[in-house]
């Protein structure tokens, strides 16, 4: 799904996802707008946009706070780039992170069953990062 700023919705969550995994609880705009090279105030409305959709609480002048299921949207949308990038490095590529973003934007769920069972008992990607495990 795209978000109205036309950045995939998954993007959005794996940057807030790697907030989390550096001990941020609540994910600021200044996080966001580094992260994706945007303005702070785009970065504040793409928050609030994840907050609408139901993904989790933006407290204002703080920033975004997952709830349960924006935890489990953003862990799934890390899983599935790390594994693409996994597929990636298999075959040689070396850019994996930015080749694998490339793909994540057009994978559909064929695919990411298949590297679920050809990777999914891997606990790194290529690049040294944990591939966390969606719970239910």
């Amino acid at each position: 799904m795209r978000t109205k700023f036309g950045l995939r919705t998954e993007v959005l969550l794996r940057t807030v996802y790697s907030a989390i995994e550096n001990d941020l609880l609540v994910v600021g705009p200044s996080f966001v707008a580094h992260s994706l090279n945007v303005s702070k105030s785009t970065a504040q409305k793409m928050l609030v946009e994840l907050s609408e959709m139901g993904y989790g609480v933006y407290v204002p002048k703080k920033g975004l706070v997952l709830n349960d299921a924006g935890r489990r949207e953003a862990v799934k949308a890390v899983r599935n780039h790390r594994l693409i990038e996994c597929m990636l490095d298999e075959v040689g590529v070396r850019e994996v992170c930015n080749e694998a973003e490339k793909i994540e934007m057009v994978a559909g769920e064929e695919l990411m069953r298949a590297l679920e069972e050809k990777y999914g008992d891997r606990k790194r990607c290529p690049c040294g990062k944990r591939i966390p495990e969606v719970t239910p």
